[in-house]
């Protein structure tokens, strides 16, 4: 993902988008897929790096002990021009690059993808749909090839309405991790200081006419208003939606009388349970950046069991199933 500078996040989990920008600029490119593990990994299957020609790289497979070995690798690859099946660690011909408590890891190095197949991916995952692409690995000592299959969901997507610190340093979090964040605010000072971050933001002035929420299963919400005429308002909007998570910010006794107040609005009982609150892992943080990651971290832990419910989807496939990845953001923001 690039930055508001244009540069790119080196150390990221989606790495087509870059893969894409070296391509169309005719620089030839490795794509690097994590395809076996024995013992532990602080990365998981399907993980990826892309190395150019120009030795510019973005993605990472280990916890920094092999990027470097690994950028020489596919630097070799393209030159040769054949793709190459690599292991690190235990039993490998790098002796001298060991992976903690003795484990190894397998690693392919592809230097013939198309343009138009990972387009094809960018263009699915930028419309909000899950995407994959096939791995070939290929034994170097001439046993038959093997095909993986490597699957993308979209990227966490974030929505935010809300005034004050809280929402903004939630939404500056958020981003950081890669979320695509999106801020709908009524306070021009909050979606100011929000905008700073790469945030999309979208003024509201009124709580009887709100945008769209176009919230989908890889969607979390959080209400962070003060003023309960929004809350009541954003939410049973937000409770149509798929969204994973839904979160709204005050105390307990402020969580039961909105419970009540959405009952009086027809919400039933079922909805109402998928209402967090208060929101966030813990409570009592009394600054903005405590209360922005309490909630940060209680939808992170959401969204690993969603990851993992959605993944399920595709285990039909006769082509083993390697870890998904986040993809890009959507093209309009909230799609």
């Amino acid at each position: 993902m690039k930055t508001h500078d244009g540069n790119w996040e080196i150390f990221e989990d989606y790495v087509l988008d870059f893969a894409l920008e070296q391509m169309r600029a005719g620089t030839r490119i490795a794509i690097v897929t994590l395809t076996r593990i024995e013992g532990s990994s602080p990365r998981p299957l399907g993980a990826q790096m892309v190395v150019s020609e120009t030795e510019k790289w973005v993605g990472y497979l280990s916890g920094g002990c092999i990027e470097r070995a690994v950028v020489a690798e596919a630097l070799e690859a393209i030159r040769e021009g054949k793709n190459r099946t690599v292991r690190y660690g235990r039993g490998s011909k790098y002796f001298d690059i060991q992976l903690p408590c003795g484990s190894a890891i397998e690693l392919v190095f592809e230097v013939d993808r198309r343009l138009v197949e990972l387009s094809n991916i960018d263009e699915l995952l930028r419309s909000r749909r899950p995407a994959s692409m096939t791995i070939t690995v290929s034994h170097n000592d001439g046993g038959h090839d093997e095909f993986e299959r490597c699957y993308y969901l979209p990227r966490r997507q974030l929505l935010i309405a809300g005034v004050g610190p809280s929402a903004v340093q939630l939404a500056r979090l958020a981003r950081v991790s890669g979320f695509d964040v999106q801020l709908y605010s009524p306070d021009k000072p909050t979606l100011q200081a929000a905008e700073l971050y790469d945030v999309r933001i979208t003024g509201v002035t009124s709580p009887t006419v709100l945008p769209p929420l176009c919230a989908d299963s890889r969607t979390a919400f959080v209400s962070m208003f003060h003023d309960h005429n929004w809350e009541l308002s954003f939410l049973p909007e937000i409770l149509k939606t798929e969204a994973f998570y839904i979160g709204a910010l005050g105390s307990r006794a402020t969580h039961r009388q909105r419970l009540v107040q959405l009952s009086r609005l027809g919400i039933d009982e079922m909805q109402l349970k998928r209402i967090h609150g208060p929101a966030g892992l813990y409570f009592g943080g009394k600054s903005a950046s405590d209360v922005a990651l309490s909630i940060l971290s209680e939808i992170s832990q959401l969204e690993q069991d969603e990851q993992q419910r959605a993944l399920r989807a595709f285990t039909t496939d006769n082509v083993h199933l390697i870890q998904a990845l986040a993809g890009s953001p959507s093209v309009n923001g909230v799609v």
